[in-house]
């Protein structure tokens, strides 16, 4: 984010980027016994409505629910549907595990959603046919965000829930709802308790934005836009496993696996003893005819989580890489990493020596990041074949 107060555009940056970056979807913090003016709604709606829509074409329409007895009714549907959260949430109950408070407070809203001052969901004129035109999901989802928005700078707070549309033909009979019509997303609507909310912890632009091709990286924003090695160039493969990090982490931590998928991993074996942080092993590689052995040092290791090493100097690599286990749903999605060292790389003296330097470097990081992929599917197999 800009540092900068104010642009060209005369916005003020500090107060856009606090909106932003703390429209947070809320659920425990609903303040159920403050009612919610109709006309707060109207001037919410009014904003979202300036939203794009495919064709510049006006279909959207908004339901609010505030009527006692009909909030109960779509709340007993959304018990209904929504019973494998609180089933989830009481098998995660005092876990670690870093879903245990989205389904903790995805629980809650389920046992008290008909609770909200008011239920908006945000419809379309038209049903899915999975043709790609615009004008259905595309035209409502950017809307429905500026709705967030809206509520949020005002002082109220919601959440995007899907659950109804599991009963659509039961939602529409209550509603009244014609054929023709696709509800998109329902919001519970009221008051937060308390206006002060904190960013949420997400990954940096820098890890998941891919420059020209599907998992090219760049460490740093380059200043010419260009393919460059003082950028951190890098690329980065994942995959989702059903197992927990704690069953994954021994497969990625032994450096003595078997994968037989990457170059950079075949033959590795520890020098001595120390597992974990400052630790060192010898890698055996090969790259076509090419033989050779290198030295890598851990340079980032937490037990369950993550496992980083470079290679030759520890403080200027050839190349760093990085195994990830974070948590996904129930499972796991392993992220495995790589950034192009400026220092001690092969990589660099074939791009040096050749016409076509961008052509060496990308056909390189293409053939790292597809055997990188080899390894994490090779992994998930592993993984899931042992639980």
């Amino acid at each position: 984010m800009t540092s900068d107060s104010h642009n060209d555009a005369g916005f003020d940056l500090d107060q856009v980027d606090r909106l932003l970056t703390t429209t947070r979807s809320v659920r425990k913090r609903l303040d159920f016994d403050r009612d919610v003016p109709d006309r707060v709604i109207f001037d919410c709606i009014d904003l979202a409505e300036q939203a794009p829509s495919g064709g510049n074409d006006a279909s959207r329409r908004w339901i609010v629910i505030k009527d006692e007895a009909t909030k109960r009714k779509l709340g007993e549907i959304y018990a209904r549907n929504g019973e494998f959260m609180i089933n989830v949430a009481d098998r995660l109950e005092g876990s670690g595990h870093g879903k245990e408070k989205v389904f903790s407070s995805s629980a809650y809203l389920v046992e008290n959603f008909a609770k909200a001052p008011a239920l908006v969901i945000a419809a379309i004129w038209g049903i899915h046919d999975n043709s790609g035109r615009p004008g259905l999901f595309d035209s409502v989802i950017q809307s429905a965000w500026s709705f967030n928005l809206a509520l949020r700078s005002r002082g109220l707070g919601s959440t995007w829930t899907t659950l109804l549309n599991a009963s659509v033909d039961e939602l529409a009979g209550i509603l009244g709802i014609p054929d023709g019509i696709t509800t998109i997303v329902t919001f519970p609507v009221a008051y937060t308790k308390g206006t002060e909310f904190k960013p949420a912890a997400r990954r940096q632009a820098e890890q998941i934005t891919y420059f020209d091709r599907w998992g090219f990286t760049k460490a740093r924003a380059s200043e010419d836009g260009g393919v460059n090695f003082e950028d951190g160039l890098g690329v980065v493969a994942e995959v989702d496993i059903e197992a927990t990090p704690r069953k994954v982490w021994p497969f990625i931590s032994d450096i003595e696996f078997p994968v037989d998928a990457s170059e950079e991993l075949q033959g590795a074996a520890w020098n001595g003893e120390a597992r974990g942080l400052g630790a060192t092993f010898t890698g055996h590689n090969k790259l076509g005819d090419m033989e050779w052995s290198i030295e890598n040092h851990v340079t980032d290791y937490v037990e369950g989580r993550v496992f980083e090493w470079g290679t030759v100097d520890p403080a200027n690599p050839g190349g760093r890489w990085r195994f990830e286990i974070m948590d996904q749903g129930v499972g796991s999605r392993l992220r495995f990493s790589m950034e192009i060292g400026t220092e001690n790389n092969l990589t660099i003296g074939f791009a040096e020596a050749s016409e076509n330097p961008v052509a060496v470097i990308n056909g390189r990081r293409k053939q790292i990041r597809s055997n990188m992929q080899r390894t994490c599917d090779a992994i998930k197999a592993a993984v899931e074949a042992a639980n």
